[in-house]
């Protein structure tokens, strides 16, 4: 059993109105893909459509759009600016200008609804520059990100999905768009209850009991929780999200820490369960002397 610090916690379950949610079927193909393209009025002389086991793929000279199969979420860039470094570049941009002309980008080019999503964060590529004579150093911001956080219902969306991410090159102009934003078709079930946090606690601390070392659970979060490109997803489902930092003891370099997270569907009529089965321990036989 390792040890378990929780870092930060909640007190009790939020007084929000939740549901549990049938999602629409991803919508992914060669036609969708296309016309998601022809909507962003890419201009090309060669224009070329693939598939290959995960997505769908339309390209049209630098123009690249992928829409992912299993999730229906799309991703565009500009190979030619899409955090290209052109040696110039340095953006010298607030936060809320970044996000005043990501809003504008979002809405020119219809990618979500402005009451669907609120800022999560700016970010920021930067480049690093060296002058061996002076042994002086410089850096340099060549691309911008505005990352959106999906609301349903005034409730935001956690975990890898639910994102609509916004890039920008120094005129703040579009150099590509990452949007995981599954359809919601129908309310499958009202939520009856939301169990308490301390129930989330306890299956964190049921589930990681073959863990050795010490878990710290660095926060705890409450939303829907909606997966990444890659994974199918049928249910969208309000959840407790802890974030961890597992250490356990290197043999040479001290402690070893790798990130990881606990998620725990917080309805009492919940659909499934969120995490995958716990990996269990195998004993290895002693060995003859």
């Amino acid at each position: 059993m390792p040890e378990v610090n929780f870092i930060k916690r909640l007190d009790s379950a939020p007084k929000v109105k939740t549901q549990i949610l049938a999602l629409g079927g991803p919508g992914a193909s060669a036609k969708a893909v296309r016309e998601l393209a022809q909507s962003l009025k890419l201009e090309a002389e060669a224009v070329t459509q693939a598939q290959d086991a995960t997505r769908f793929t339309y390209t049209a000279g630098q123009h690249v759009v992928s829409m992912f199969k299993a999730s229906g979420a799309v991703r565009y860039q500009d190979r030619s600016r899409w955090q290209v470094d052109d040696g110039k570049a340095n953006l010298k941009i607030s936060d809320a200008e970044a996000e005043k002309r990501a809003l504008e980008l979002v809405s020119a080019h219809k990618l979500a609804s402005p009451k669907e999503f609120q800022l999560l964060k700016v970010t920021r590529l930067t480049v690093g520059e060296a002058n061996s004579e002076t042994k002086r150093g410089s850096e340099r911001v060549i691309d911008m990100g505005v990352a959106f956080q999906r609301l349903v219902g005034g409730v935001p969306v956690d975990g890898p999905g639910g994102k609509l991410i916004v890039y920008m090159d120094r005129n703040g102009e579009l150099t590509g768009f990452d949007r995981i934003w599954r359809s919601v078709a129908k309310v499958r079930a009202p939520v009856r209850q939301l169990l308490p946090p301390k129930a989330a606690e306890e299956d964190l601390l049921r589930y990681w009991e073959q863990e050795t070392g010490r878990i710290d659970v660095l926060d705890m979060r409450f939303g829907y929780v909606e997966l990444g490109y890659r994974a199918r997803q049928a249910v969208l489902q309000p959840a407790y999200v802890m974030p961890l930092r597992i250490v356990s003891p290197g043999q040479r370099d001290g402690e070893i820490a790798i990130g990881s997270v606990h998620v725990f569907a917080a309805a009492s009529n919940a659909v499934g369960r969120l995490m995958p089965p716990p990996k269990k321990i195998v004993q290895q036989p002693a060995r003859a002397a």
